[in-house]
């Protein structure tokens, strides 16, 4: 799984892992069980990202269990619970990806 989160709301996003195309997020502030956020357009184990300042959470890439490899991005706004939406595809489906960002 990989993770997101953002400087504006206390809400920590967890998504992907091989098979499972399930977000669920947690409230960082406050003891508890994660719940149910939405889906990923793709199963798989992405790569995830998210800007500090912004409200966006995007994860890209991905194996699909040993099978094949993913070139999606979808993003996601982090204080609002949905399921992902597309933003774009890789030039290539890519496993092992890491992400990145600034402020």
């Amino acid at each position: 799984m990989v993770g997101v989160s953002n400087l504006t709301n206390d809400r920590g996003v967890f998504a992907g892992a091989i098979n499972n195309n399930r977000i669920d997020y947690i409230t960082i502030t406050s003891l508890g069980n994660a719940t149910d956020f939405g889906d990923l357009t793709d199963k798989g184990m992405p790569a995830g990202t998210s800007s500090g300042t912004g409200d966006r959470g995007v994860f890209g890439g991905g194996d699909r269990a040993g099978s094949a490899t993913s070139n999606i991005i979808d993003y996601i706004t982090i204080s609002s619970a949905g399921d992902a939406a597309d933003f774009g595809d890789l030039t290539v489906g890519r496993f092992g990806v890491a992400g990145t960002s600034n402020a």
